[in-house]
């Protein structure tokens, strides 16, 4: 997949090598967003751009878990051993469109992101951030139904459904491809971000303030 086709501007279907990213402001917003992804100058990628930031900045380590999967997914130059695309063809343009993505993810990375946002409030409301990015009606937000809820193109966080299909399995086999799940190292909230946000056993508490000995006038 690579930049927008049609009318609809959806993702462009393609499957060919991943291309240098040259223009200076892009690769500062791949930096800021998706800083494992650029090991030089112009890093190859599969993306033209756009990201969107959500209440999860709050907590650093909690958003740079969560944007991960879409770092990967948009712009990784092995994207097509993480997800397969279903397509259509534009009418009036003839460009192939992708219309659907199915996306393996490992159930180790879905549990340790998840884990690291559940906690994190949003400044205005002082409410879970990660209950308004859950399935509508559902009262207790699981991985499956976040899930569920940011890969849904009605929500306009995608511009295409993403099925995530969790596994456990290093490989995965479907028809005469391997798919290899993406599988990010996540942080734990606790390494970088305030207690009030993550609310683990992890947690650091804040350092205590020294005491300084009483001083004398001699």
């Amino acid at each position: 997949m690579r930049g927008e086709c049609g009318n609809d501007k959806l993702s462009c279907a393609y499957d060919g090598p991943p291309s240098p990213l040259i223009n200076p402001e892009y690769v500062g917003i791949l930096k800021q967003y998706c800083l494992f992804m650029v090991p030089g100058d112009q890093p190859s990628t599969c993306c033209i751009f756009g990201f969107v930031k959500e209440d999860f900045t709050r907590c650093p380590i909690c958003f740079d878990n969560f944007i991960s999967m879409f770092c990967l997914l948009v712009c990784s130059s092995y994207q097509s051993t993480l997800a397969s695309a279903n397509v259509t063809i534009d009418s009036s343009t003839k460009q192939i469109e992708v219309t659907s993505v199915d996306y393996y993810v490992s159930r180790d990375y879905v549990d340790g992101m998840f884990n690291s946002c559940a906690n994190v409030r949003t400044p205005y409301s002082n409410e879970k951030a990660i209950n308004r990015m859950c399935v509508e009606g559902t009262s207790a937000c699981t991985p499956k139904n976040f899930l569920k809820f940011v890969g849904s193109k009605s929500n306009r966080l995608v511009t295409y459904d993403v099925s995530f299909k969790e596994t456990d399995k290093p490989f995965v086999r479907v028809g005469n491809k391997t798919f290899v799940p993406m599988n990010y190292t996540t942080t734990p909230c606790s390494d970088r971000c305030q207690c009030m946000y993550c609310n683990t056993t992890g947690c650091s508490s804040p350092p205590t303030t020294t005491t300084l000995a009483k001083w004398k006038i001699f």
